[in-house]
């Protein structure tokens, strides 16, 4: 029996993001799936039962709040290695990358993307000092290293001069919320409530400088002068930066739950995402699960992501081509049905379960070695 300790500071309840759906779709298969083994789940403020994934799995709750810079360094290099030596723990699993610089226990980081290398200034300025200065560090110490698309892999193994072998793939899956509506009701339903029942283009994603709203706008304006009517549904709250600006037939609608979203996703003529700089992009494979078309960005991960699925990949400045793109949905009936049914053949190539099952391979060797 090994004691495996969980950094679960991410799953806050009813504001799960990106990592934190990660962490709670993995965690919750690991410890599942492993009865023979103990797991703690570190947490900076009141665990709520929702995260309580198991009889062999407790929870605690460290001091300070790890919200700011600073603080991150006091719950990670003190709070967190306390805990790690009191509770004999034998290996320390951390989704969101961070880990302790003062234990001895071996440690597996999982990066999402090194976005904040690359572009430093869509970050507020101390988040991307910490960023840039820690996670050199991070890759230094870790026992190894997980991210979500090879993309990633590459790119870490070149930042950080860390062995391509100490890297793994661990992806993201759309969750079983995420599915073709059966239902032309449903649909309706979702037109009528967001966008005044006229069909609509999607974008899911925060807010944030890299998701690149000005150029979805740009090419929103692009489609209308194409002769498009469908509206614009912007679904995602603004991060560091305000993105939102009103605009004829757009629509933002802040952050929605699950189970709303997929519907919302399901009723759409297609996503839109054409950020400059994504790890993964798991709107992508959500949207395929949905048997919804997918027009997104060549850049980074997404051409990997989209396996040849997507209905189009595009360069993100080019409005006129995306406007083009998103028209052809409209109107070309056979080029729609089978961007669809290779959307929804590649959705099937990601799991939950699968990469909870990666993931503990990798904690698995740590734990042997």
């Amino acid at each position: 029996m090994a004691r495996i300790a969980l950094n679960a500071r991410l799953l806050i309840p009813g504001r799960l993001e990106g990592i934190g759906w990660f962490t709670h779709e993995c965690y919750q298969r690991l410890i599942s799936a492993h009865p023979e083994h103990d797991f703690q789940l570190f947490f900076d403020r009141a665990p709520s039962t929702e995260f309580c994934y198991g009889e062999n799995a407790s929870e605690v709750w460290l001091l300070p709040p790890a919200r700011r810079p600073f603080l991150y360094d006091a719950w990670f290099d003190y709070a967190v290695t306390g805990q790690l030596k009191r509770w004999k723990a034998d290996v320390f699993l951390s989704t969101d990358g961070m880990l302790s610089r003062r234990t001895q226990v071996p440690q597996i980081p999982v990066f999402h993307d090194l976005n904040f290398m690359h572009h430093p200034e869509w970050m507020p300025a101390r988040e991307a000092r910490y960023y840039r200065s820690r996670f050199p560090e991070f890759a230094k110490i870790a026992a190894n290293i997980l991210t979500v698309s090879d993309y990633s892999r590459q790119d870490i193994a070149m930042q950080f001069q860390v062995p391509i072998d100490q890297i793994h793939v661990v992806p993201n899956a759309p969750s079983q919320e995420y599915r073709v509506l059966d239902s032309e009701a449903i649909r309706q339903d979702q037109r009528n409530e967001f966008t005044g029942g006229r069909p609509f283009f999607l974008f899911v994603g925060s807010l944030h400088p890299r998701k690149n709203i000005s150029g979805l706008l740009d090419s929103y304006r692009a489609y209308r002068l194409l002769g498009g009517q469908a509206e614009l549904l912007i679904v995602g709250a603004s991060m560091w930066t305000d993105e939102m600006q009103s605009e004829r037939g757009v629509h933002f609608c802040g952050r929605l739950d699950r189970a709303k979203l997929a519907q919302v996703v399901g009723a759409s003529q297609g996503l839109v995402f054409i950020p400059w700089f994504e790890g993964f992009g798991v709107p992508i494979v959500e949207a395929f699960a949905c048997g919804v078309p997918v027009i997104a960005s060549d850049r980074t991960s997404m051409p990997e992501v989209c396996g040849g699925a997507a209905a189009a990949l595009v360069e993100p400045d080019d409005a006129k081509g995306i406007a083009s793109w998103m028209r052809k949905l409209d109107v070309d009936d056979d080029f729609r049905r089978e961007s669809i049914r290779r959307g929804l053949k590649r959705a099937q190539d990601f799991s939950w379960e699968r990469s909870a099952e990666r993931m503990w391979q990798s904690v698995s060797h740590v734990l042997k070695s």
